[in-house]
């Protein structure tokens, strides 16, 4: 009989399926709007979520990183989505966005560490990793306080973060649509857009209806 999962390891992977939708549609946003200097973040994002499927240890740890980071992303795709100028930012937003890109590659090592039997934890001297982590939380902090991201904003079960992704998606496809009038994106970019987006979201519709906390 398969061993029934824990509510940590179901939330674990509902946040899991929750930032893949919204990272693979950043993804699509950014190839889609040739939008510069974000694959970097996309990459990062998608190389944690491959590790975090094997994680063992400090899981509640991991599970609160990656919901905020979530959150960041979701925040960055609504920046570029109702920005005037299309897709250029103020150079203090593109800042902030390096800053979050760089804080999910310490995100990426401190998971990297709790894996079973990890190399890369040696390198760590005691009380190292705590300080990683303490700078992890800091960035993410930084970050919600830069885009607003209040309290009220940051949803309580997967549930509210499909609902989310459902309205990003919309927001996403008006902003194509808008684009596609003019010569920036052909009319297969947006048909292959629109697909993309309505996979990851019938994906979305999978995850189980469980409180993060």
């Amino acid at each position: 009989m398969p061993r029934q999962q824990t509510i940590m390891e179901v939330r674990l992977e509902n946040i899991s399926k929750c930032v893949t939708i919204t990272v693979d549609t950043l993804d699509v946003l950014v190839n889609t709007l040739k939008i510069p200097g974000l694959e970097a973040m996309v990459n990062t994002t998608q190389s944690l979520l491959k590790l975090v499927q094997t994680i063992k240890q400090d899981k509640n740890e991991c599970a609160e990183l990656m919901q905020q980071a979530h959150n960041i992303l979701n925040a960055i795709i609504g920046v570029y989505v109702k920005s005037d100028t299309g897709i250029e930012l103020p150079p203090s937003t593109l800042h902030e966005i390096a800053n979050f890109t760089q804080t999910l590659h310490k995100i990426y090592t401190f998971i990297e560490a709790q894996q079973s039997g990890s190399k890369v934890k040696k390198f760590f001297r005691k009380g190292e990793l705590g300080g990683l982590l303490k700078d992890c939380k800091t960035g993410l902090q930084d970050g919600i306080k830069f885009f607003q991201i209040k309290s009220s904003d940051i949803m309580s079960t997967a549930r509210e973060m499909e609902e989310q992704a459902q309205i990003r998606h919309q927001e996403v496809l008006n902003a194509i649509e808008m684009i596609s009038s003019s010569d920036s994106a052909s009319s297969q970019d947006v048909f292959w857009f629109m697909c993309k987006l309505q996979l990851h979201l019938n994906a979305a519709s999978r995850t189980q209806n469980i409180p993060w906390t």
